[in-house]
C-alpha cells in the first residue's frame, strides 16, 4: 500500500495504549494520510466522506469505519464533533492468533454500514459509544474496561466480515465455500512462516491443490496473488523489527525473509511510499521535552 509523506504520529498520553475522543483534528481533513496504529470511526452525523486507499464512502450516522496502518485515508466536509474515534496498536489485536490469522479478511471490509435490523450491528454500535465517557472516568482499570469492550467489538466485526465473504464467495461460482477454510489456513502458514524461503508449490502442498488449482483460488478470494500477500506479510514483519534503531536495516530485510537488501528496499518502498530508513525516522518517539 503506498504511503504518502504525509505521517501521522500518534502520542499515548500518560502510558496509555488506547486513545479516546468524541472530537477529530480537523488539521488532517481534506489531507491524504496515513499512519501505523488502527483507527476506529462511528460516524453521527448524515453525509460525512472519508477516502480509503482511494475508495470513497458517504457516511451516515452510526456507519463504522475501521483505517488499518499505512492505509492512505482523508475526511471531507465534516466538523469535529462529527465522530467517536478510538486508536490503538496494532499490537493488541494481533497478539491473538485469532485475529492475525483472519486479518486478511478485516481488511477487505473498512466500512461498515449501518444495518437497523441487525442485532450484532446494534451492539458494535452501543460498544464504542460506551467508550467516550468511560475514558474521560475516573473508575479504576478504565483502559483495561476499554480493551475489553474493543475486543468484543471485534468479535462482532470478524463475524460480520466473515459472513459477507460468504455472500461475496456464493455469487462466485469459481469458489465453493468449502475451500475457504483451506484459503484461510494458507494465510495463517504464509503469515507464521513468511521469514522462510516459502514458494507456491509449498503452500499448495500443505492445503493439498495443485499450485495452479491454489493460485487461482488464493487470488479469486484474497483479491491478490500469493506474491503480493507473502511480500506484504513480509513488510508487517519489518516493521515490527523497524521500531528498535539499533537493528541495522540489513538484518531487517534478512529477519523479514526478503533474499537481499535492494529488493526489501523496492517492496518496503512500493508498500509505504518510502524507504525503510525514512519510515524508522518517521516512527521515532519524539524527544520529552
Amino acid at each position: 500500500m503506498h504511503a504518502n509523506s504525509y505521517f501521522e504520529k500518534l502520542n499515548f498520553s500518560d502510558g496509555k495504549k488506547i486513545n479516546v475522543s468524541n472530537r477529530i483534528d480537523i488539521s488532517f481533513c481534506d489531507t491524504i494520510h496515513w499512519h501505523p496504529f488502527v483507527e476506529i470511526l462511528l460516524c453521527l452525523s448524515e453525509n460525512n466522506e472519508v477516502t480509503i486507499n482511494f475508495t470513497d464512502y458517504i457516511l451516515n450516522t452510526n456507519d463504522l469505519v475501521i483505517i488499518y496502518p499505512g492505509d492512505l485515508h482523508s475526511l471531507r466536509n465534516i466538523d469535529e464533533n462529527a465522530f467517536v474515534l478510538v486508536q490503538l496498536p496494532m499490537d493488541l489485536l494481533m497478539i491473538m492468533s485469532e485475529f492475525s490469522s483472519n486479518y486478511h479478511i478485516f481488511y477487505q471490509y473498512h466500512c461498515i454500514k449501518y444495518n437497523p435490523t441487525s442485532i450484532d450491528s446494534d451492539k458494535m454500535i452501543s460498544l464504542i459509544k460506551e467508550l467516550p465517557s468511560l475514558y474521560y472516568s475516573e473508575i479504576p482499570f478504565k483502559e483495561v474496561r476499554i480493551y475489553s469492550l474493543l475486543l468484543e467489538l471485534f468479535i462482532k466485526l470478524g463475524q460480520y466480515c466473515i459472513n459477507a465473504k460468504k455472500e461475496d464467495l456464493s455469487n462466485n461460482e469459481s469458489v465453493e465455500y468449502k475451500t475457504v477454510m483451506l484459503i484461510t489456513d494458507a494465510c495463517l502458514y504464509i503469515s507464521q512462516n513468511c521469514t522462510k524461503a516459502l514458494t507456491l508449490d509449498d503452500i499448495s502442498h500443505h492445503v493439498g491443490f495443485s499450485k495452479f488449482h491454489f493460485a487461482h483460488l488464493f487470488k479469486t478470494y484474497m483479491n491478490m496473488t500469493f506474491i503480493d500477500f507473502l511480500t506484504a506479510e513480509r513488510i508487517k514483519k519489518a516493521e515490527s523489527l523497524i521500531s528498535n534503531p539499533k537493528t541495522p536495516i540489513t538484518d531487517i530485510a534478512f529477519d523479514s525473509g526478503f533474499s537481499s537488501l535492494s529488493s526489501f528496499n523496492r517492496a518496503f518502498k512500493k508498500h509505504k511510499g518510502i524507504s525503510p530508513s525514512e519510515f524508522r525516522k518517521m516512527i521515532k518517539p519524539h524527544s520529552s521535552s
